[in-house]
């Protein structure tokens, strides 16, 4: 169950999931600022330093509009348990922080 967003994916068809990226995981680059994941830079885009608990809460909560292709398996399996948990909620677009 936790590969079959590959065979959606090398069908054509997306997957409908909870992506908790700039919460339950993050990717920081080499100028120290947090990002979704390696895939998509600049978003939030916020210095480590200065990423906080609302920061994470807010990500947690946001549906991410990269999330029905996704290729990252570490995102799905990270996520897999989220399908029970706690709805997202649309938001205003993230402001990128440099």
């Amino acid at each position: 169950m936790i590969h079959t967003f590959q065979d959606n994916l090398a069908h054509g068809r997306p997957n409908r999931w909870k992506c908790r990226a700039g919460a339950r995981y993050l990717y920081v680059c080499e100028d120290g600022l947090v990002h979704y994941c390696s895939q998509q830079r600049g978003y939030p885009g916020i210095p480590l330093i200065n990423y906080t608990r609302d920061d994470l809460r807010r990500e947690y909560a946001t549906p991410k509009p990269c999330a029905p292709f996704c290729t990252l398996a570490c995102a799905h399996r990270a996520s897999t348990m989220d399908f029970w948990r706690d709805p997202q909620q649309e938001r205003h677009p993230t402001t990128v922080h440099t």
